[in-house]
C-alpha cells in the first residue's frame, strides 16, 4: 500500500463567474521512504498539489489517501490530527513565531499533541542540538540567520515524528552555501527513513531527489526517477511516546496571550482601559450602594428598634366639631404592649425645667423613663449606671445626664457621678451619663435629664396620662404590619379616632426603596459603559485575527484544530478583560481609600462580592465579545491563512 495515493484528483476554485482548474485529473503514488521533487512553472499547480498532499486542503474530485485513509471523509479534527501526527512542514519563509524562542517554536507541534512540558522541551532541545543549534536555544527568530531559522523549522517538522516532510521552496530564501547544507540535511533525513517531498521550481534542487514529478497546467506531464541514489531505509515511527499533558495547550495559549499583549502594549493598554472603566463603573456603583446600605443600616440600628409614635389629635377640625380628644393612659400602653410584634409601649412624659449645679445652670428637658428605656432609645451609658427597678420602686431622686447636660452643668475636670443637681426645689443625684449613639435619638441635640418615672410623677408632674405614646416593634417586625392592629386597638379603647399614628419605619423603607432605585439606574449606566468596553475588545480582537492570519495558518499546519485556534483567541480576549478588571477594581479601591483619607464622608465599600462580580463580568465579556473574532479565526482555511501576507 502506498504511503500517499491520489486517484484522478482535481481541485477547482471559483474566481468570479469563472472556475480555475488548479489540478485536473491527477493520479500519483508516493511510497514510504521516497525523496520526491514536484516541479513546474508558476501557476502549474505544484503549490495546490503540495497543499493536498499535506492535508491542508481537500480535493474537489477524486480520492486522496494517506496511509490508506481517505482524506475526503475525515472531519476537521481528524484531518488536523493526521497533519499533526504524520507531516512536518518546512516553509520557504520559515514561518516561525516571533514571540517564541527556538525551543518554543520547535516544541509547538507537541503542544497540540498533548506532550507534557518537561519531555516536550527536552525533545525540542535534542532536535536543535542534532541540527547544530545547541548554542541558539534561547534565541528568537530575529536573532537567527536565515539558515539557522530554516534549521529551526526542520526541527519543528520533526518534533512529532515527521514521517512525511513537505518542503516548500526550502532553499528559496537561502544563499547557495546554506541551501546546499539544507539539501544535504534533507537527504540525511531521507536516508534515516523520512519521506521527503520537495516543491520547487529549481531544477538543481530537484536533482537531489530520487524522483521528479513535473506539473503543467494542473496535469502531470513527467514522472521519472533521477540519478540520485534511492533510499531503502524504512519509514520512521513517530517518536513521541509520553504521557499526555492536557493543560499544555492552555498554558501555551496563556503564554501567547501575554506575549501578544507585550508586543502590542499601547493597543492592549487602551483595550484594558476601556474594560477597566466599565468594570470601575460597575464596581463603583456596587461599592457606593453597599456603602450607603451599610450607612443606612448603621443609622437604623442607631435609631434602635423601629418605632411608631401615637399622638393625641387635638387639631382644629376636632375642636370645631366639638369632638373631645382623650390622652393616652397606662392602660392604653399596656394594651398596645400586649399585641403580637410589639416589644414595648411607653407613655412619653417630659417637661422643660431649669436645672442648676453650683454656679452652672441650664434649661433642660426632663424625661420620665423606665428601666431599659435609655438603652432602647440608643442612649449608651458611658459613666455610672442606668435607672434601676429599685429606683423606680422607691421613686429615688436620681438622674442620668446626656452629654449636653453634662457639659452645661458639670465643669470640666469635676466628677459627674454623685454630683447634686437642683431641679427647682427637687435635689437629684447624678448616677449616670449617656452618649447618644443615634443619628436622630432623643436628647442628642438638647440637654436632657432622665429620671425614674415614679419620681417624675411624684415630684414633677403627677398627671397620669400623656399626649404622646411610643410603640417599639419587636426585632424583625415590620412597623407597616403593626399599623393596622395598633389603630384597631386604640379605636376600641378610645371609641373614636382621636389620635394620629406616625410610622417611624416608613423612613427606613423610603430610604431603602430610593437607594434600590438609584442603584438600578446607576447599574444600567455602568452596564452600558461595560458594553462599550466589550465592543472595543471585540474590535481589537478582530484586528488581531487579521494581523495574525499567517500565524493561524502555521498553527493549523502543524496540527492545531479549529478548537485550539478558537481557544487561543478566547483566552487572549479573557486575559485582556481580566487585566482590565484589575484596573477597574483598583480605581474604586483607591477612591475608597482617598475618601477615607480626606474624610469626604462618601461611603464606598469594595467587598469580595464586588471583586467576584468584576472578575466574573470581565471573564463573561471576554468570552462573549471574543467569540466572534475567535470563531472567525477558527474558520480560516489553512491554505488561505498561510497564503496571507
Amino acid at each position: 500500500m502506498a504511503l500517499i495515493e491520489l486517484t484522478q484528483v482535481s481541485r477547482h476554485y471559483g474566481a468570479g463567474d469563472d472556475t480555475v482548474h488548479a489540478l485536473d485529473d491527477v493520479s500519483l503514488r508516493i511510497e514510504a521512504g521516497e525523496m520526491l521533487a514536484i516541479v513546474g512553472a508558476s501557476g502549474s499547480g505544484k503549490s495546490t498539489l503540495m497543499n493536498l498532499l499535506g492535508c491542508l486542503d481537500k480535493p474537489s474530485a477524486g480520492t486522496l489517501k494517506v496511509d490508506g485513509r481517505d482524506v475526503g471523509t475525515l472531519s476537521i479534527n481528524e484531518t488536523a490530527a493526521l497533519r499533526r501526527e504524520t507531516f512536518g512542514f518546512i516553509f520557504q519563509r520559515y514561518h516561525l513565531l516571533g514571540h517564541l524562542d527556538a525551543v518554543g517554536n520547535v516544541a509547538l507541534p507537541a503542544v497540540y499533541a498533548g506532550l507534557d512540558g518537561t519531555r516536550r522541551r527536552a525533545r525540542a532541545i535534542a532536535l536543535l542540538q542534532r541540527l547544530g543549534l545547541g548554542e541558539r536555544l534561547g534565541h528568537k527568530p530575529h536573532e537567527l540567520s536565515g539558515g539557522q531559522q530554516q534549521r529551526v523549522s526542520i526541527a519543528r517538522a520533526l518534533m512529532n515524528g515527521g514521517r512525511i516532510i513537505l518542503a516548500d521552496e526550502p532553499t528559496g530564501a537561502l544563499d547557495s552555501a546554506s541551501g546546499a547544507q539544507l539539501l544535504a540535511l534533507l537527504a540525511e533525513l531521507n536516508a534515516q527513513g523520512h519521506t521527503v517531498i520537495l516543491v520547487t521550481h529549481d531544477a538543481a534542487v530537484a536533482a537531489h531527489a530520487h524522483r521528479v514529478v513535473e506539473l503543467r497546467d494542473g496535469r502531470i506531464v513527467r514522472d521519472e526517477p533521477t540519478q540520485a541514489r534511492t533510499s531503502t531505509a524504512a519509514a520512521p515511527a513517530a517518536e513521541i511516546s509520553a504521557r499526555v499533558d492536557r493543560l499544555a495547550a492552555w498554558r501555551e495559549s496563556v503564554a501567547v496571550s501575554l506575549a501578544t499583549l507585550r508586543s502590542n502594549r499601547l493597543r492592549a493598554a487602551l483595550s484594558m482601559l476601556g474594560i477597566g472603566i466599565g468594570i470601575a463603573a460597575v464596581v463603583g456603583v456596587m461599592a457606593l450602594g453597599d456603602g450607603l446600605q451599610r450607612k443606612l443600616e448603621d443609622n437604623m440600628e442607631a435609631m434602635g428598634a423601629p418605632t411608631i409614635d401615637a399622638t393625641v389629635n387635638g387639631g382644629l377640625d376636632r375642636l370645631l366639631k366639638g369632638l373631645p380628644s382623650q390622652a393616652f393612659s397606662r392602660e392604653d400602653a399596656a394594651a398596645l404592649q400586649a399585641l403580637p410584634g410589639v416589644a414595648a409601649a411607653r407613655l412619653q412624659r417630659s417637661t422643660m425645667q431649669a436645672a442648676r449645679h453650683g454656679a452652672q445652670d441650664v434649661f433642660a428637658t426632663v424625661q420620665a423613663v423606665l428601666p431599659g428605656d435609655l438603652s432602647r432609645d440608643r442612649q449608651l451609658i458611658v459613666q455610672g449606671r442606668d435607672i434601676s427597678e429599685l429606683d423606680l420602686d422607691t421613686a429615688a431622686p436620681v438622674a442620668v445626664l446626656n452629654q449636653k447636660a453634662l457639659d452645661a452643668l458639670i465643669p470640666a475636670g469635676q466628677p459627674a457621678l454623685g454630683a447634686l443637681l437642683m431641679l427647682g426645689e427637687l435635689p437629684l443625684t447624678v448616677i449616670g451619663v449617656t452618649a447618644d449613639r443615634s443619628a436622630f435619638g432623643l436628647g442628642g441635640m438638647t440637654p436632657t435629664i432622665a429620671v425614674p418615672e415614679a419620681t417624675y410623677v411624684a415630684r414633677i408632674d403627677n398627671e397620669p396620662t400623656a399626649k404622646n405614646l411610643r410603640i417599639y416593634a419587636a426585632p424583625g417586625e415590620s412597623t407597616a404590619g403593626l399599623m393596622g392592629p395598633l389603630r384597631q386597638t386604640l379605636l376600641a379603647l378610645h371609641g373614636t379616632e382621636d389620635f394620629l399614628l406616625r410610622d417611624g419605619g416608613q423612613f427606613d423603607r423610603i430610604n431603602r426603596d430610593s437607594l434600590a432605585g438609584a442603584r438600578k439606574t446607576l447599574t444600567v449606566i455602568a452596564a452600558i459603559s461595560l458594553l462599550v468596553g466589550g465592543i472595543g475588545v471585540m474590535n481589537i480582537m478582530l484586528v488581531s485575527v487579521a494581523e495574525r492570519t499567517r500565524e493561524i495558518g502555521i498553527r493549523m499546519a502543524i496540527g492545531a484544530r479549529p478548537a485550539d485556534v478558537r481557544r487561543q483567541f478566547l483566552i487572549e480576549s479573557v486575559v485582556i478583560c481580566a487585566l482590565g478588571a484589575l484596573v477597574g477594581l483598583a480605581l474604586p479601591a483607591l477612591a475608597a481609600q482617598l475618601t477615607q483619607w480626606l474624610d469626604l464622608k462618601l461611603p464606598l465599600l469594595v467587598g469580595w462580592r464586588a471583586v467576584a462580580l468584576a472578575l466574573g463580568a470581565s471573564a463573561a465579556i471576554g468570552l462573549v465579545f471574543g467569540n466572534l473574532p475567535a470563531g472567525r479565526a477558527a474558520r480560516l482555511s489553512p491554505v488561505a491563512a498561510l497564503a496571507r501576507d
